[in-house]
């Protein structure tokens, strides 16, 4: 093999194994906030941490898996889901710090990063698909996409709510006024854990279920005509305003009525982001045919 193939190919595994590190990171944190505030693990705080722990051992041994990786198609899937799960996490963090900053978010911006983050995922499936042709490992480019993701959005998350607690804490004095707690502190480390281990877990498999989706689209939109492409291109718009439209009414709704207009919006919203890619990627190889 080349020396150039060979050194992009060695980067590549060193930065899959870069989850190693980044879940130790999010460990340390983690014990550096229990230990500040022991009092997080009373009640299921203490399930919490456990469940984390099990959860970041999982992504280390996924980097490790990464790192062990030499077939060439296998890293091209890892590359393109590494450099989106930067992009993904530069997006998380953006929407957190305006969580934080912007008291009164209307719902395009509530609704513009969960955008984001659907098309970005069905991208990164619809690319490593046209690049492997395999279904496994676009959904691998998927999954590690956000790992990469979830890492950075939690290690970033845990450090600010360490060095700025009383700003962190500000969004949910209402919570905490509810929880019975007496330790603010206390009560957004234990926060802290809840929403990570529901990020660790929801992640990959939000992430699963729409890289297979774009890669599938992908394969099947390649084998339409222009003027079917065309038509669809059409169409996509039309379903992603009837998914927002969805989204946005439940938004209105008691929460116990929500569920059937967030289903349908998720649905609708996600088939129209994830086929973004593969349409414009069948217009652009039509294009350089004709």
């Amino acid at each position: 093999m080349p020396d150039a193939p060979r050194q992009t190919m060695r980067t590549w595994r060193l930065f899959g194994g870069a989850a190693v590190p980044g879940a130790l990171i999010v460990l340390t944190l983690m014990a550096i906030g229990v230990a500040r505030y022991p009092a997080s693990l009373q009640g299921s705080g203490n399930r919490l941490l456990w469940t984390n722990i099990t959860l970041l051992l999982t992504y280390g041994l996924a980097g490790i898996w990464v790192w062990c990786q030499r077939r060439s198609d296998v890293l091209s899937a890892i590359r393109i889901g590494a450099t989106a799960g930067l992009l993904l996490g530069a997006i998380f963090l953006a929407n957190h710090a305006i969580e934080l900053f912007v008291r009164d978010r209307d719902f395009a911006l509530v609704i513009t990063p969960v955008f984001l983050a659907f098309a970005l995922l069905g991208a990164v499936g619809s690319a490593a698909w046209q690049r492997t042709r395999s279904l496994v490992l676009a959904a691998i480019a998927g999954v590690w996409c956000a790992v990469v993701a979830t890492l950075i959005l939690i290690s970033v998350v845990l450090a600010f709510n360490l060095a700025f607690a009383a700003r962190a804490e500000l969004p949910l004095r209402e919570p905490f006024a509810a929880s019975g707690m007496t330790d603010h502190g206390a009560f957004l480390e234990r926060n802290s854990l809840q929403a990570a281990s529901e990020g660790l877990v929801r992640m990959p498999v939000l992430a699963l279920l729409l890289s297979l989706l774009g890669a599938s689209a992908n394969a099947w939109i390649a084998r339409w005509s222009r003027t079917v492409v065309l038509a669809a291109a059409w169409i996509a718009p039309i379903f992603l305003v009837m998914g927002a439209a969805a989204l946005w009414s439940a938004n209105s709704l008691a929460r116990s009525a929500r569920p059937p207009l967030v289903l349908a919006g998720v649905l609708l919203s996600g088939v129209a982001l994830a086929a973004a890619h593969p349409i414009a990627a069948t217009l652009r190889r039509s294009r350089r045919i004709s």
